[in-house]
């Protein structure tokens, strides 16, 4: 599968980076000059309303969007109105003007739940992930917005998105964290 806008990025089992372990990222923009994502299943414990004053009334969770840029603030939606909102996929939208949101969250417009935060963003240069995608570290699936708003645990939805892939990779979703403990 090509990797495009809106694709899943999907960890291998074994990867062992600290950011990366059991990771499922949405791929935003993938071009000769390199790729960027959300990781979409790193919940921390932080709430938006804590660290963004525009939406401080919001107790939406903050997912650890990449180790990139740690200081900006991302977030997906189903809003394709929302001012500035970049389409992504599958019905899915990126960022826009966060005074327009707030707005439309106070008349109902918008729905908390059909928001989700991120702080960071993963990054590649070019061709990096090409590499890294030929060295088994990834997998590519297809877009899928219901899995960017699961509110499974971590783990949980990294393993849903290996058993999407089917076929070979399905016993993959079963690979112990702690392979010694097998």
């Amino acid at each position: 599968m090509k990797l495009e806008r809106g694709n899943l990025l999907i960890s291998y089992p074994y990867l062992e980076d600290d950011y990366f372990y059991r990771s499922v990222i949405c791929m935003i923009e993938h071009n000769n000059e390199g790729s960027f994502g959300l990781i979409i299943n790193k919940k921390m414990p932080h709430k938006i309303g804590e660290v963004l004053p525009i939406l401080a009334h919001l107790d939406n969770p903050i997912y650890m969007g990449g180790p990139v840029d740690t200081q900006s603030i991302f977030f997906f939606h189903p809003y394709k109105d929302l001012k500035d909102a970049l389409y992504v996929s599958d019905g899915l939208y990126m960022n826009g003007d966060s005074t327009e949101l707030k707005d439309m969250l106070e008349l109902d417009f918008a729905k908390p739940q059909e928001l989700r935060f991120y702080l960071g963003y993963a990054g590649w240069s070019a061709g990096q992930l090409e590499i890294e995608i030929k060295e088994k570290s990834w997998l590519i699936g297809a877009s899928n917005s219901v899995l960017v708003f699961d509110d499974s645990p971590n783990d949980m939805v990294w393993r849903k998105s290996v058993e999407m892939l089917g076929g070979e990779f399905k016993d993959l979703a079963h690979f112990p964290i702690d392979p010694q403990m097998n």
